[in-house]
């Protein structure tokens, strides 16, 4: 048969695979008509300059009509296995006029799939089906759609057990209200279904037994059939006409002289690449990130990044999923409802490529992962159906170290991209580069290398060497090497990221985790009162911190206390609070020697600045001036759950201490009383001298 000969085609379609038969014929340009009953079944076809579409079910009448005006020389027959009224009608007009006939049939592995399965039943008939789930206990999961729904909704014993899954469609709607059954038996989806959501929604609802029709592979069967077997749910199977004949996909297009894909309309309509595109210049794509970009429909990133490609159909300057999955939401939208075919059509054995760029490397501080998430949840809502791949690119931590001939393995990494906390990454730049040979930052613009810089001259860190790598990869690439004579204001504005090498890294902390210990003689002390080292330890323990827990050390002296706390654990906030300004003096000069950087010095009486600060989860006293009760008040207010520990050494604090289960609701309160005793070498002989004793007071406030 040579198609360009036929004058007409008709394509009377009911099943996915009539759009994908006229999909094969508009794209080789072959003129046709597509013949569907409803409204949603028009919305679903192919628009194309080669498609006409004839909307409403015809008699017998109305179809020789149609065949005689038309002058029609080919009818394809691609209804449902289960239409068989109409299918009887087309076959006989068809016979009438002397016309070619072609009737698809779905192909069905019977013997495959349900050999030897006791929960599989089979009926020739939708009555014989319906009067066997009498005898089913549960809920039912009705997939045969809603031409025969009234079969199964008669009597009510069956008809309140139904879960229905239709076309989402006003007319099977309509249906589904005749019927009696309530919106929350109705599931309105446009199929196939894959295992997955067959497999969900048999869980969702419950399913004791689903009902099908033998729909072949095409249809969703086996998708079916595998979902009821997982989930041990009984399969009541309506058997399709057992004497039926005709083509598969494949004959019908071999004869028509077409080529085709029967894997057509079971792929995605969309591939998108996260791509990562190093420093952003063409030249650090890798070849398959090129190929993609160059051949790709849709261009999408930062507007500096896509600017010197071209898509063939358009770019827009998105990288955040707020914007893009909207977009692709509607792009969606067009290509399976025919809108818009200007902008977005595609060919059927194609995908839109869709190339979304990221700077830098796709899985090194970027927010390609962050995308391919947002992504892929939205292609398990099927908002979107789409291919997803991440193209990896060079991070620019790896191209500045080879600028510099510099490896990274042992190196700290920050990055501050769009980070507002100044003040709190400060401290953890200064951290980093105090306790590491070499501390690579990525950085969001100028003011971020002219902070770092300030603040590590205001550490005593200005011994280290600052390299900045200004727009790495571009034409006006630069490093540039700080030094104190450095004028930062004459920076350019831009994209830096920087490398500081500290080649003397200090860390006098002994780190095992959670547990340090911190010996006397390594505070500056002068004549302020210090917690000796071993009742550090004991008191810290009393207090169960977290690692991020937020603390108070009231009366903090030479803030050994708060110090030790800081130490375990960076994401701690700790707040040393003390009134005895030589105090705070020792305060800040050990926690340089220490090199902690979350220790918050505050000066004043704890009950009038502890309004200011964060609440707290702990507390430690080890001074109250006082004012113990009201600091106690004070610490209820503030959060009623924290832990507290005092440290008392008079009897008038020890006897305060055991108010505290009268004055409040408390769970875990210990009073332990601890004496230090030490040796100590006097001249020749060595001599045991006693530390005052102290107790050690913890709790919970509950409420």
């Amino acid at each position: 048969m040579r198609v360009k000969d036929i004058n007409n085609i008709v394509i009377f379609s009911g099943t996915t695979e009539g759009r994908t038969l006229s999909l094969f014929l508009a794209d080789n340009r072959i003129p046709h008509f597509v013949s569907v009953a409803t409204d949603y079944g028009e919305k679903l076809c192919e628009k194309s300059p080669y498609v006409t579409v004839k909307k409403g079910r015809m008699d017998f009448n109305e179809l020789c009509d149609f065949i005689v005006d038309n002058k029609i020389e080919i009818i394809i027959d691609a209804t449902h296995p289960y239409a068989r009224e109409i299918t009887k009608n087309i076959k006989e007009a068809a016979d009438k006029y002397g016309i070619k006939y072609m009737r698809y049939v779905r192909s069905v592995n019977k013997d495959e799939l349900l050999k030897g399965k006791d929960s599989i039943k089979y009926f020739e008939t939708a009555d014989e089906c319906a009067k066997a789930l009498y005898e089913v206990d549960g809920n039912i999961f009705l997939t045969t759609g809603s031409k025969e729904l009234s079969v199964f909704c008669e009597d009510e014993r069956i008809r309140k057990r139904l879960t229905v899954r239709v076309l989402p469609g006003l007319e099977s709607l309509e249906i589904c209200e005749k019927n009696g059954l309530l919106g929350r038996q109705i599931v309105a989806m446009q199929g196939p279904f894959s295992y997955d959501m067959n497999l969900l929604m048999l869980k969702q609802f419950n399913i004791s037994c689903m009902v099908t029709k033998q729909s072949g592979r095409l249809g969703g069967f086996e998708d079916k059939y595998y979902a009821a077997l997982d989930a041990g749910v009984s399969l009541y199977i309506i058997g399709r006409p057992d004497n039926e004949e005709g083509a598969s996909l494949t004959e019908i297009c071999d004869e028509l002289g077409i080529s085709c894909n029967e894997s057509i309309g079971q792929g995605k309509s969309m591939s998108i690449r996260l791509i990562g595109c190093g420093m952003g210049s063409k030249g650090q794509l890798t070849d398959s990130a090129r190929e993609f970009i160059d051949s790709a429909d849709i261009i999408l990133g930062a507007k500096r990044l896509i600017e010197p490609y071209q898509a063939r159909i358009e770019k827009k300057a998105f990288y955040l999923a707020e914007d893009i999955i909207p977009y692709l939401e509607k792009i969606e939208k067009s290509i399976t409802n025919g809108q818009d075919e200007s902008s977005y059509r595609y060919f059927s054995n194609d995908e839109l490529r869709i190339a979304v760029l990221f700077s830098g490397d796709t899985g090194f501080y970027s927010g390609a992962y962050k995308l391919y998430q947002a992504l892929s949840n939205a292609s398990d809502k099927n908002i979107i159906n789409a291919d997803i791949e991440i193209m990896p690119g060079i991070s620019s931590v790896s191209y500045l170290a080879a600028l510099l001939h510099e490896t990274w393995e042992n190196a700290s990494i920050i990055s501050l991209h769009g980070r507002k906390d100044t003040e709190v990454w400060k401290r953890e730049v200064y951290e980093a580069v105090r306790t590491n040979n070499k501390t690579f930052i990525l950085l969001s613009n100028a003011g971020d290398l002219k902070n770092i810089f300030e603040e590590l001259k205001d550490r005593n860190l200005n011994k280290c060497v600052i390299y900045a790598g200004y727009q790495m990869s571009y034409e006006n690439e630069e490093i540039i090497r700080l030094t104190t004579d450095t004028n930062m204001e004459d920076l350019k504005e831009g994209l830096y990221t920087c490398l500081i090498i500290n080649s003397n890294p200090t860390n006098k902390v002994t780190d095992t985790g959670m547990n340090i210990y911190l010996k006397d003689e390594e505070f500056n002390r002068g004549k302020v009162p210090m917690t000796k080292e071993e009742v550090r330890c004991l008191s810290i323990a009393k207090l169960k911190l977290d690692e991020a827990s937020v603390v108070y050390d009231i009366g903090s002296g030479t803030g050994s206390m708060a110090i030790q706390m800081a130490a375990a654990s960076k994401n701690r906030k700790v707040y040393a609070i003390e009134k005895n300004p030589e105090a705070i003096g020792l305060i800040k000069d050990n926690c340089r020697h220490f090199g902690v950087s979350n220790v918050i010095v505050t000066e004043g009486e704890a009950l009038s600045v502890m309004d200011e600060l964060d609440v707290p989860t702990h507390a430690f006293i080890g001074g109250n001036g006082g004012s113990m009760k009201d600091i106690l008040k004070k610490l209820y207010e503030k959060n009623p759950h924290m832990s507290v520990v005092i440290n008392a050494v008079s009897t008038e604090t020890m006897q305060l201490c055991l108010e505290i289960e009268k004055d409040y609701m408390t769970k875990d309160f210990s009073m332990v009383c601890v004496g230090i005793t030490r040796l100590n070498q006097v001249g020749g002989h060595h001599l045991m001298r006693s530390e005052n004793p102290i107790w050690i007071c913890s709790f919970s406030f509950t409420l």
